[in-house]
């Protein structure tokens, strides 16, 4: 004979705002379902509020019960959280927050390649309300078995963290997971140039596309600065750096804040020499449109295979000129203001006095020093 089926209730008890926090558990088939009362409704719980198991003994149901009615107590009950049919996939919320997150193209397309090649093939439909320590620790043990190498499985564990934190700020979910101790990329200081190794990869370059490499290195201009400068930013007898290229996605600049500088004769000479064609650009190639990271870093290979010296674009461009700063006695503040900096910390890291500069400092200090003569000290 099939026993009839039992329920334990809890009397109802009237919260602030008349509303009744109460509930009962029942057993229906091979499980206990708990029966919540809660915005004018009642809703049947049937799992879990961790790991969605059912509730296969009165105790453990009794003891769900009370989470649920401490949850309704403290104005923190969702019932979504305790429905498996309402499970919010990493695959789901990954899409749908690429769709929606506002940065820089080349951000953005990193965040993608990320989401896309490693997030969702290892999370797939896990849901995101429920992730834990253990389970991130597991993707970047599973990074590493990819054979990444240590600064990129960093990277994309903190595009998981970036996701998780929009998450927990749009409360999407409760909390963001402990993440575990990410290997920290090393600072290196980049490489620069003096004025006359700069001087001969210019003239290892061919004459029709020496005038950006020119300007980029007398203002310390990016790359992607330099080749977004229009002939309407040239006025006044200065150029406006207003914009930049990310890619090939003409943006605002990297900081968001327009600058301008104050032309010498040798920079107006270099655009003299530049703006001989039709179009918007200053610096275009042979069909008349602008450079390209991809054309750019061709031709400095070039010089660099003929000159023997080798450094990235970057650099050569732009930290080099702060070294020179540097080198001629400026001081550090000027330094920021040529290389738009808007934090100094970035510019003690990016400029740096050359050995030479720094011998010499330590040899005149020697100088100063008068020796006494032995004679002196005879009495």
């Amino acid at each position: 004979m099939t026993p009839a089926p039992t329920c334990e209730h809890h009397s109802p008890q009237l919260l602030t705002g008349g509303e009744f926090m109460g509930g009962s558990v029942h057993f229906q088939g091979s499980r206990w379902v708990i029966h919540i009362y809660w915005q004018g409704k009642r809703h049947k719980i049937w799992r879990d509020y961790d790991s969605f198991q059912p509730f296969f003994t009165k105790k453990r149901a009794l003891k769900y019960l009370g989470i649920l009615q401490k949850q309704i107590e403290d104005h923190d009950f969702d019932p979504r959280y305790w429905k498996p049919d309402s499970i919010i996939s990493v695959r789901k919320y990954a899409m749908a927050w690429l769709d929606e997150k506002e940065v820089d193209y080349r951000t953005w397309r990193d965040y993608k390649t990320d989401v896309t090649k490693y997030i969702i093939p290892y999370f797939k439909s896990a849901d995101i309300r429920h992730l834990k320590a253990r389970d991130l620790k597991n993707f970047m043990k599973w990074l590493k078995k990819k054979g990444l190498a240590p600064d990129t499985v960093t990277h994309k564990m903190s595009t998981l963290k970036t996701m998780l934190k929009d998450a927990y700020r749009d409360e999407d979910i409760k909390r963001v997971p402990p993440f575990p101790v990410l290997k920290r990329k090393t600072l290196t200081r980049p490489d620069s140039l003096t004025i006359e190794q700069q001087d001969q990869l210019i003239n290892a370059i061919p004459e029709r596309h020496r005038p950006i490499f020119e300007l980029g290195m007398a203002l310390g201009l990016r790359v992607g600065e330099v080749r977004a400068i229009q002939k309407d930013c040239l006025r006044e007898g200065k150029v406006f750096i207003e914009g930049a290229f990310s890619d090939n996605r003409l943006k605002g600049t990297k900081t968001g804040l327009e600058r301008s500088y104050e032309l010498t004769e040798y920079e107006q000479e270099i655009l003299s020499r530049a703006r001989a064609h039709l179009g918007p650009f200053v610096f275009v190639r042979d069909d008349g449109k602008p450079y390209t990271n991809k054309n750019l870093n061709h031709i400095w290979q070039e010089a660099s295979e003929k000159t023997g010296i080798t450094i990235k674009l970057q650099n050569a461009m732009r930290h080099s000129l702060g070294c020179q700063m540097l080198d001629a006695g400026h001081d550090l503040d000027l330094v920021r203001e040529q290389l738009g900096h808007t934090d100094i910390r970035t510019t003690k890291r990016y400029a740096r006095r050359s050995d030479s500069t720094l011998t010499a400092a330590r040899d005149g200090r020697r100088a100063k020093v008068i020796p006494m003569r032995e004679e002196k000290w005879k009495l």
